[in-house]
């Protein structure tokens, strides 16, 4: 039987997040959609395509919550402090356990991710993708990072998706192995990095190969961290380790973005597409 309190915590505290970011990169999107409407064509108001993206955001929460809810726990996969918070449990003790696995995994992981991106991929990007891809990140800011991406997207990613693939899993080989949760893993993340593709595209982004490169390896890694903390330790690790590697990459980001100015208004006002 589905444990709807639990669903219902899960989608409640992805709110704050959707409501946060949402406004933001309508801003963005609807730069998009004037630079390229035909002459007499009106775009669709702003309050329109709000709340189209809060009502899509929530319903795809509210099914990664209710299959996490459904699903984790026959595979072994928990969230202990959204628990306790249900059932009245020990919340202080479920907090604290997981707060130095991700401080430690999030931290360290989070250095190595922000090597590869500015050693590796940021140099080899072009101008084009490179600029789309930070201004949509600048303009989100801080709180919508940590919230929509910390909270949000671990429990459509993690608590829904891996969830989902490790119970297939078991049902093809017989159990949740590390093989079985490994894979998951692997395929989370590499649909999380696919699934960044759309935005950067309306934003004015095109494909190469260097752009898909950094998008899956980068989430990739990212989702062997979280994946990892999820399976071993709960949700709320991955969802802690999330906010830290934006924490950890933000002072980079406004180091090397930030005196551009508004990249994005700067990419259309230059009439390149």
């Amino acid at each position: 039987m589905l444990n709807w309190p639990l669903t219902v915590a899960l989608v409640l505290v992805c709110i704050p997040g959707i409501v946060v970011t949402m406004p933001r990169l309508i801003n963005t999107f609807q730069t998009t959609i004037e630079s390229r409407l035909r002459p007499g064509q009106r775009p669709p108001a702003q309050s329109t395509l709000a709340a189209v993206s809060i009502a899509q955001n929530l319903i795809i929460v509210s099914i990664a919550a209710a299959i996490g809810t459904a699903l984790a726990p026959r595979v072994g996969l928990r969230a202990p402090f959204f628990e306790a918070l249900i059932l009245g449990g020990p919340l202080w003790a479920a907090f604290t356990q997981q707060v130095l696995p991700a401080l430690v995994a999030g931290t360290s992981g989070a250095l190595l991710f922000v090597a590869a991106y500015y050693r590796i991929f940021r140099p080899r990007l072009d101008d084009l993708n490179l600029r789309t891809m930070e201004a949509l990140r600048m303009r989100l800011g801080a709180g919508s990072r940590l919230l929509y991406g910390g909270i949000v997207e671990e429990v459509i990613s993690r608590w829904g998706l891996m969830s989902l693939l490790v119970w297939v899993g078991t049902l093809l080989f017989g159990g949740p192995s590390p093989f079985v949760i490994w894979t998951a893993i692997v395929v989370t993340g590499v649909f999380f990095g696919l699934g960044h593709l759309p935005s950067h595209l309306t934003a004015g982004g095109r494909i190469t190969p260097w752009l898909i490169g950094a998008m899956i390896g980068l989430n990739l890694w990212a989702s062997l961290i979280f994946g990892w903390l999820f399976w071993q330790v709960g949700l709320l690790a991955a969802m802690l380790a999330h906010m830290l590697f934006h924490l950890v990459w933000l002072p980079f980001e406004y180091r090397h973005v930030q005196p551009t100015g508004n990249a994005l208004t700067n990419l259309w006002s230059n009439g390149e597409k």
